[in-house]
């Protein structure tokens, strides 16, 4: 062996050597970096389980156990009553009183509408023996029931009820059994202060609003040119209001709507000045909250490309993988802690608190 060849394999062994150097302190660097963001205490935990990067989340929750009635603790007559609940009534979330009377009554005057309509969040019920069950516009004047069901909302976005809307819904309540000469029992929450606390507690935890924006990286504006091919997407529709929504998936899931920078309604066409683009999600309101936030990013990212845009939060702070990693990871508690009260992101329950 010449001394040229000598040279050529020491030199092969220093690059062999570099590279595995190199790869080593790569390694180590991305340790660190999980290690930092899992010892933050304020930002959520990032692991092989739950970070994006290893899985896409994709699966459906179903809506078939949310209206499973509770029938533990009832007998006789009551239990009759409360398996037979008309649908659209949660005793998860909702207070539920029945008044049962012998006689059999005809038309609205006994039933004090009036006040009914006073009562935040009550809904009336009523049925004739084993008829359908009528409620709304369906109760007119030539009704009959010997029957009642009051229904109240235990908490919504304007918070847990008041002792003053409870003391007038038992008003209310004590009125109607009054002048049916009625039995009354309460099939759920009976105790509604309690009940409406603990709803409206699980509410302030999880009622949140997810809102990212994409502004030009140099222009003041993005080409109108650019926004039209953008907006030019299946994906992307107007809705009643006029405003854009993202929808995805055979069931045209509704992922976030678009907006301007003022929150208001995006004019696309060949004069428009928009100087950013808000993607936002109402979360509890979203189906399948983690599946539709990558699908919220797949047209983040298009928007980005196509419109020469960064991604940035709120504030204005630019969203690395890291970041988005964080959010997805909070976005999957909030659906965990829905889920294990039996409310399903999206669906009507949902809908019914958060709204």
């Amino acid at each position: 062996m010449n001394d040229v060849q000598l040279a050529l394999l020491i030199m092969g062994l220093v690059i062999i050597i570099l590279m595995i150097i190199h790869n080593w302190i790569q390694i180590q660097k991305n340790k660190k970096r999980k290690e930092k963001f899992n010892q933050n205490s304020s930002a959520p935990k990032i692991n092989e389980e739950n970070d994006p990067l290893f899985q896409t989340a994709e699966f459906s929750v179903g809506e078939n156990n949310l209206n499973k009635k509770n029938l533990e603790g009832l007998e006789g007559s009551e239990k009759i009553i409360a398996s037979n609940l008309p649908e659209g009534i949660y005793q998860d979330i909702e207070a539920v009183a029945s008044i049962t009377s012998k006689q059999i009554f005809e038309g609205r005057d006994l039933l004090n509408m009036q006040s009914l309509q006073t009562l935040r969040g009550v809904r009336l019920y009523v049925r004739k023996d084993d008829d359908i069950w009528s409620t709304d516009d369906a109760i007119d004047s030539s009704i009959r029931f010997n029957q009642i069901l009051v229904v109240q909302l235990l908490a919504s976005r304007k918070g847990e009820l008041s002792d003053q809307e409870i003391s007038s819904l038992h008003l209310y309540v004590n009125e109607l059994k009054a002048k049916i000469n009625g039995v009354l029992f309460w099939i759920a929450n009976e105790q509604i202060k309690d009940e409406s606390k603990k709803i409206n507690e699980l509410r302030l935890q999880v009622d949140r609003a997810l809102i990212l924006k994409v502004i030009p990286k140099s222009d003041a504006s993005f080409h109108s040119g650019a926004l039209i091919d953008f907006f030019n997407n299946n994906n992307i529709r107007k809705n009643k209001r006029n405003i854009h929504e993202l929808y995805y998936g055979d069931d045209s899931i509704t992922s976030c709507v678009l907006l301007n920078l003022a929150g208001k309604a995006l004019e696309i066409n060949h004069e428009s000045f928009v100087q950013g683009i808000v993607f936002k999600m109402d979360i509890p309101n979203t189906k399948n909250i983690t599946q539709s936030f990558n699908e919220m990013m797949i047209i983040i990212r298009e928007c980005c490309n196509k419109l020469n845009g960064v991604l940035v939060d709120t504030s204005s702070k630019a969203m690395n993988d890291d970041y988005i990693s964080r959010v997805y990871v909070s976005l999957k508690k909030i659906e965990q802690q829905m889920l294990a009260k039996k409310i399903v992101p999206g669906s009507e329950l949902a809908r019914k608190i958060f709204s």
